[in-house]
């Protein structure tokens, strides 16, 4: 059964965003290397045109209390020192990247090596008070390996308000363990120095918990969130893409996944009632996926691209239909909705939703379905709403608050995945669950199940010991054959099984972890 995790007051929906983005209030790390005053530095918080500095962070460092273990970074924290209070102050363009390597100090260059945006924001407000931590929840999980050095790359484009005289915490050391830029945005490579920054680490579980908005059934228009309007919601060309999860209530109204423009219709995606075809609006264009039908209470990705000459309509992933239309993408001043068009309500679940300026192909809409964080800097992307608990758009901040009856509900990701290539759409002759691939592997496998008939669906990841460490598959599928992914970035080599339950179905098999 799933937890429902509802949340009915609006002033506690404002809480919970001020929160999961850049804390408010005192917090304190997990694990931390140093939490005394230091030497301070104004880099990269009290430069008004913008900075950038990365931190080398060595193994053996983060021992306080004790040595930080292997596991998913969730917070972030870098210290206040007691002299130098904090804010309110708001940065343009403020992002948070991590990265590993073997190495132990820079070598007068920026770190070259990959690195996870792991926080992003087009604006953010911060303030944090004299000798505390500023604690910043990410926005992706980041697997730590104590046996390598953390690499931190903390930046913005420039700030505002009462940000003068705040430092950074940091500690003289004998290596060169920071990097800074010069100048404002684009970053350019400034010098390097003896010094390491006073940071703190909290880690979360192996696997954490998705969350999804909920709507209840039946719609109701006055159930939404609302988003006000920025100029650059608009403006594309005749170029769009909109792509989310759904799980509808119910066929007895409409169900709008996401809207721009209010009754103007700038851009609309939503489920058509009674037939449950999905449809996009541009203005007074309405185009129908008329052969497709989406399942009522089963999660289903849903995707549309208009680019001045078609609309087509994607289902997990997949090109379902192409329709010819040279849609008008509209560009109004009105805000924009989830959930709501002009009076088209939703009902149900959404989750992940995504805004394009561009017409994604169909290669790039399949290969991220199942990607929770993709980079901020893919090129056209507009807005991410992760709806983990909030309604804060990770990409341009395009931030909603909740009218109506709005909460939250748990759920799995990827949800439901695409039908297996290479496997014919025809409805499997018996359940069956296949052997994980590659095997062995390290960290991602892919776990092919078919079954014949629709029934909840649960697989669970065990360890040697029988100990259950994770839930890959917990809700309801139609009949058919798919694949779902495991990362294990976070576990050690080693035995595991994985066991599928559903219907009167149960069967486990064996794989193997190398690292």
């Amino acid at each position: 059964m799933k937890t429902l995790h509802c949340f009915r007051n609006a002033g506690l929906i404002l809480v919970l965003i001020l929160a999961l983005s850049a804390s408010l209030y005192a917090q304190n790390p997990d694990y931390y290397n140093y939490s005394a005053d230091g030497t301070p530095n104004s880099f990269p918080y009290n430069m008004a045109a913008g900075k950038m500095v990365q931190g080398l962070i060595p193994p053996g460092t983060l021992i306080n209390p004790s040595p930080a273990p292997a596991g998913n970074i969730i917070k972030f924290y870098t210290r206040v020192p007691t002299t130098y209070p904090l804010g309110p102050a708001t940065y343009t363009d403020f992002a948070i990247l991590m990265g590993q390597s073997t190495i132990t100090e820079f070598t007068g260059a920026f770190f070259s090596g990959p690195m996870d945006t792991v926080f992003s924001r087009a604006s953010v407000t911060l303030t944090a008070a004299g000798g505390t931590w500023l604690e910043f929840v990410l926005d992706q999980p980041f697997a730590y390996n104590p046996a390598q050095s953390l690499i931190v790359e903390i930046g913005h484009c420039g700030v505002t308000g009462s940000f003068s005289g705040y430092s950074m915490a940091q500690t003289v050391v004998t290596g060169n363990r920071r990097n800074y830029s010069v100048g404002g945005c684009p970053f350019v490579y400034g010098g390097v120095s003896l010094r390491e920054i006073n940071c703190g680490i909290t880690l979360g579980a192996a696997s954490t918990q998705n969350y999804c908005l909920l709507f209840p059934t039946p719609g109701v228009n006055t159930n939404y969130v609302v988003i006000p309007h920025q100029s650059s919601m608009v403006g594309f060309g005749n170029n769009v893409t909109i792509e989310g999860w759904v799980k509808i209530g119910g066929t007895t109204t409409p169900n709008t996944v996401l809207n721009k423009g209010g009754s103007s219709f700038d851009y609309q995606l939503g489920i058509n009632a009674s037939t449950a075809n999905p449809f996009f609006r541009a203005q007074s264009t309405i185009v129908l996926g008329s052969a497709i039908n989406i399942p009522v209470g089963v999660w289903t990705h849903l995707a549309v691209v208009s680019n001045g000459t078609s609309v087509i309509f994607y289902v997990n992933g997949v090109p379902a239909q192409t329709v010819p239309s040279a849609a008008i993408l509209g560009s109004s001043s009105n805000e924009m909705r989830i959930g709501r068009g002009g009076n088209d309500p939703s009902s149900g679940n959404l989750d992940e939703i995504r805004l394009w300026g561009v017409a994604r192909t169909p290669a790039e809409i399949a290969s991220n379905i199942c990607t929770k964080y993709i980079s901020p800097s893919t090129t056209g992307l507009k807005a991410v709403w992760h709806l983990d608990s909030n309604f804060v758009d990770s990409i341009s901040g395009y931030n909603g608050s909740a009218l109506g009856n709005v909460g939250f509900d748990t759920m799995t990701f990827c949800p439901i995945v695409t039908n297996v290539k290479g496997k014919e759409t025809k409805i499997p002759e018996s359940y069956k669950l296949g052997q994980n691939y590659p095997n062995p592997f390290n960290p991602t496998t892919n776990i092919e199940f078919s079954i014949p008939k629709s029934g909840y669906v649960e697989i669970k990841i065990y360890n040697l010991l029988g100990k259950e460490i994770a839930t890959l598959v917990s809700d309801p599928y139609q009949a058919g054959s798919y694949i779902v992914s495991f990362d294990a970035s976070s576990l050690s080599s080693g035995i595991y099984f994985y066991r599928i339950s559903v219907n009167d179905f149960v069967d486990t098999r064996k794989m193997m972890l190398l690292k």
